[in-house]
């Protein structure tokens, strides 16, 4: 357009600069061709000249549109078929975030075909069948999106894994998940859910494998790492025990991380396994050895289950902890578990009386309750267990 405009200003410059010049003298031109003979001035030849080759120009122009013109149409078709599909795409991209979902299915599929990026269409209305419940029509669009643009394998399998772990298809989620980490093992969503899956389908060994292979940890944030492999171990530290293999708990152990050995819910489990393993010396070792450096409430209730082949040993060290952290009351009642276990019965009463002085708790009703049944007096084993069931209770 602006060049057409320039075109025609500099034309009418040139005829108004030949007018100026040929004002005085317009000449005289004289053509003979064959039978026809043409007269004319100067200026009059000019604007002819001028006339044809504008007149040609207009027709060749004609032309090329016409031959053009069903290119042109096509094009023009084409533009507004995308114009609509990415009106269509982003309507259903509104319908998803306001929670529309079957609106934003039929939105997102409608005139997939016709948008530049159409396998974002069918991953947003996968997302969208997933909300129905319809799995099938979910799979459908995300085959769709796969085989429409396979270079994006990578996404499409990502909001696969997603969405099944959302449904709880944790088997079908740790295959795809696989997949992901065989084309980018480092991609760090990737590696979660895989191991949200291993977590779905209690595959704890495998779980703890996967936290503790060489660079996971800094894939994940600190807190999700600890959450999961925390889980992992206790759950495999369990395993061993249900197994009845001490081997297997002490492999689990051996190759945690020394941070995580100090998570108590960790360490306990490993010393609760030792104990129903018939391990009870190494666990009153590993016990003590705690204990001896920080305060374990959970822990010390722990160490009175243990067997000691030495009881005195065993008391003594609970009495020496009494002295160091005070007489709380997981130590009292452990104190007097011992003693009741030895049959030391004047210690135990004591011990047990303090820790319901110090805070009343069913535990130490239920531990008197045993020591007046050891000792004879069922009278008053019957008023601590009706105490112990009504604080229980209250």
């Amino acid at each position: 357009m602006i060049r057409t405009l320039i075109f025609a200003l500099v034309v009418l410059a040139c005829g108004a600069a030949a007018a100026f010049y040929l004002r005085s003298e317009t000449g005289y031109v004289l053509i003979s061709f064959h039978h026809w003979v043409v007269e004319t001035s100067v200026l009059g030849l000019l604007v002819g000249i001028a006339g044809v080759l504008f007149a040609a120009w207009v027709l060749f122009r004609l032309v090329v549109a016409g031959v053009r013109l069903p290119v042109t149409v096509q094009r023009l078709l084409a533009r507004r078929r995308e114009e609509k599909a990415q009106q269509s795409f982003e309507a259903g991209l509104l319908r998803l975030l306001e929670g529309n979902w079957k609106r934003a299915e039929i939105e997102l599929v409608r005139r997939a075909a016709d948008h530049h990026a159409g396998h974002l269409n069918y991953l947003a209305a996968a997302r969208a069948a997933q909300r129905l419940g319809a799995g099938e029509r979910r799979d459908h669009y995300l085959r769709l999106a796969s085989e429409i643009a396979p270079e994006m394998e990578f996404a499409t399998l990502l909001t696969q894994t997603e969405l099944q772990i959302e449904r709880g298809e944790f088997a079908a989620a740790r295959d795809t998940a696989l997949k992901l980490r065989g084309i980018n093992a480092r991609h760090p969503y990737a590696a979660e859910m895989l191991a949200v899956s291993y977590e779905g389908l209690c595959s704890w060994e495998s779980l703890r494998q996967l936290l503790l292979e060489s660079g996971m940890r800094e894939l994940l944030s600190e807190e999700r790492y600890r959450e999961l492999l925390t889980h992992a171990l206790i759950e495999c530290l369990i395993d061993g025990q249900r197994l009845a293999r001490l081997d297997r708990l002490k492999v689990v152990w051996d190759a945690t991380p020394r941070d995580f050995r100090r998570i108590p819910a960790v360490r306990n489990e490993y010393v609760r396994g030792l104990a129903r393993l018939n391990a009870h010396a190494e666990a009153l070792a590993f016990a003590s050895d705690v204990l001896n450096k920080d305060w374990d409430a959970d822990l010390a209730a722990l160490y009175g289950e243990l067997h000691a082949a030495e009881p005195l040993t065993q008391l003594a060290a609970i009495e020496g902890w009494l002295k160091q952290y005070g007489e709380r009351p997981e130590l009292l009642i452990t104190a007097g578990r011992v003693c009741l276990r030895n049959k030391l019965w004047g210690k135990a009463r004591s011990y047990l009386d303090a820790a319901l002085r110090v805070a009343p708790s069913p535990t130490a009703y239920l531990e008197l309750a045993r020591l007046c049944e050891q000792t004879q007096n069922s009278e008053e084993a019957q008023r601590f267990y009706r105490q112990g069931l009504e604080f229980a209770v209250a």
